[in-house]
């Protein structure tokens, strides 16, 4: 039952206050720190108990009983099966419920987040994101899909790129980042980091159909319809339909591709007409 037993997270001081970008002056001394812990991590089980033991801090907490998890895991396997079929209303209560269960459960905070994301319920996914990192900071996912409600929700590009940028510190080649990343770049009217970018996302990940759709967008604003075609015809061929999300982006590479096709028959009629004048 595990009675009694506790659980730890030993994390580096400055990691326990990276996740708040509003947070200029960090607290100094056992006593300050024990206070913002407290604060920011009150969803843990009770008793909290912070120590330092010298660059990091220590916090421990109660674990769950072995039944409440064993159920939090059923709970969870339903929520990502509603999650996948696109049912995020009925995934966030099941998850509510999971992490009622086992508060400490990452995996299942971070998908409750990401349910809320899809829901459009920005305030909710930004805490339970948060709180995720604390538990984490080494969750690179979850630094990306906090970075991208910043510069898409909080109109907070810098934020955003200063996450996306600790997400590729964990990992490098996480292709989400990297295609965000570019996104980030194409906003900012720097179209040779974007294309960069978008390129190393697609050899992160050749089945992720997002950056090739990103880039065939960024060269059609730049009326570069054949290099548009050509990465479509590469999303067509090696993206891959992840989940419910990725329609939408399948349906904008298609409507993306007829009217690429469009412009490219207009100029090849154009083309024609110009060869007929000059015979």
């Amino acid at each position: 039952m595990n009675s009694g037993a506790t659980r730890e997270i030993r994390l580096k001081i400055a990691e326990v206050f990276e996740v708040d970008p509003q947070t200029t002056d960090q607290p100094k001394g056992l006593a300050a720190i024990t206070a913002y812990v407290l604060e920011h991590y009150a969803f843990l089980p009770k008793p909290i108990v912070v120590t330092l033991e010298g660059d990091e801090v220590v916090i421990s907490y109660p674990e769950e009983a072995d039944a409440k998890k064993e159920e939090a895991r059923r709970l969870a396997d339903r929520a990502v099966k509603r999650a996948k079929e696109g049912n995020y209303e009925k995934a966030i209560g099941i998850y509510k419920r999971v992490l009622e269960l086992q508060p400490s459960f990452h995996s299942a905070r971070r998908d409750l987040a990401m349910a809320y994301v899809e829901v459009g319920d920005v305030e909710n996914a930004t805490n339970h994101l948060i709180e995720v990192l604390r538990l984490d900071p080494k969750d690179a996912w979850s630094w990306v899909v906090l970075a991208n409600l910043y510069i898409r929700e909080k109109d907070d590009p810098d934020t955003g790129e200063k996450f996306l940028r600790k997400a590729l510190e964990i990992k490098p080649d996480d292709a989400w980042a990297l295609n965000s990343l570019a996104a980030v770049h194409k906003k900012k009217g720097q179209t040779n980091k974007a294309i960069e970018y978008f390129d190393k996302a697609i050899r992160a990940n050749p089945d992720f159909a997002n950056p090739y759709y990103g880039k065939a967008a960024m060269v059609a604003e730049q009326q570069e319809p054949e290099k548009a075609s050509d990465t479509l015809m590469q999303l067509f061929a090696r993206g891959k339909m992840q989940d419910a999300r990725s329609q939408r982006v399948f349906d904008g590479a298609r409507e993306l591709f007829v009217n690429v096709q469009r412009d490219l028959a207009r100029r090849t009629e154009s083309d024609v007409f110009k060869c007929v004048q000059s015979y």
